[in-house]
């Protein structure tokens, strides 16, 4: 399936294919005006930009304008990631890639619950019961992120989101889902600071707030159409043991097929495995303060 999605994004950025313009960028920040400090944010954002990118290959003057660097300044950045197996470069092909020390760190700094392996007997249920692909995003700062994905048995599969692809929160059911269930005061912060990223996604910060709205109103998010094209996507967020929403589960299927009484049958099944997930969470939450009080 088509995504609609631009196909490089990050909040600090915009799109640089696909007609999408970069930042213009007055002055562009160099190495000489950024203490050690900034030098590190700097690269966390160069590793977010590559993460962020779809084609997984991002070049140097995309990464440049996107983070509002001169390109001598972000090329240093990016060698030194490179140096640090970081970032990865393939033979014969312009541009960045993640490398593999992310993977290793990652594998060493497990999360507080790995929320993946919780969730997966749950996705499996959903997507056996469904027939539909069933997606697990997590909240990253203003974007999520696509932690896992599940395939139905309907003969006909929608891959609107792959593992590891971020976008802003609203620009997607999963974030969608997630903003609905926060605070007014958050989203009305978040709305407001996700206001120009969103524009690249055709959408306005009142058009986001009236989605956010009509989320609650219906009671799960819901996409027909924006983020993959002929696809209807419904959304509800999985909370913490603070009851905080810091995931979602999606269901995704052709339009034709999710109609609107179907619609509401899925997220009967869908209920049904956000308070499963939610009951598995709770334990193990218990669990890794009880090992954290014994050190």
């Amino acid at each position: 399936m088509r995504q609609n999605f631009p196909e490089k994004f990050s909040i600090v950025g915009k799109c640089t294919t696909a007609g999408y313009a970069a930042p213009q960028m007055k002055a562009p920040l160099t190495a000489h005006a950024a203490g050690p400090a900034q030098t590190v944010g700097r690269a966390v954002e160069l590793l977010r930009l590559v993460a962020s990118s779809h084609s997984r290959h991002l070049r140097l003057v995309d990464i440049a304008a996107m983070a509002g660097l001169d390109k001598s300044t972000a090329h240093r950045l990016l060698q030194r990631l490179v140096q640090e197996r970081m970032l990865a470069r393939d033979p014969g092909v312009r541009g960045y890639r993640l490398g593999p020390l992310l993977h290793e760190l990652g594998l060493a700094a497990p999360p507080a619950s790995n929320l993946r392996e919780l969730a997966l007997p749950a996705l499996r249920q959903l997507a056996k019961a469904t027939g539909d692909m069933t997606f697990l995003v997590v909240r990253s700062g203003l974007e999520t992120v696509c932690l896992h994905r599940t395939p139905g048995n309907f003969a006909i599969r929608t891959l609107s989101q792959s593992v590891g692809d971020r976008h802003p929160m609203g620009a997607g059911v999963g974030g969608l889902a997630i903003m609905a269930a926060l605070p007014d005061t958050e989203v009305r912060s978040v709305a407001r600071a996700l206001a120009d990223p969103l524009r690249y996604y055709g959408m306005t910060e009142k058009q986001l707030q009236e989605r956010i709205a009509a989320t609650r109103a219906r009671g799960y998010a819901l996409d027909e159409g924006t983020a993959a094209r002929d696809v209807t996507a419904i959304g509800r967020a999985v909370r913490d043991k603070r009851r905080a929403p810091v995931a979602a589960v999606l269901v995704a299927g052709i339009r034709s097929r999710m109609t609107e009484v179907r619609q509401r049958e899925v997220d009967v099944r869908l209920a049904e495995c956000i308070a499963d997930i939610e009951s598995a969470i709770e334990p193990a939450a218990r669990a890794v303060s009880a090992r954290t009080a014994l050190r």
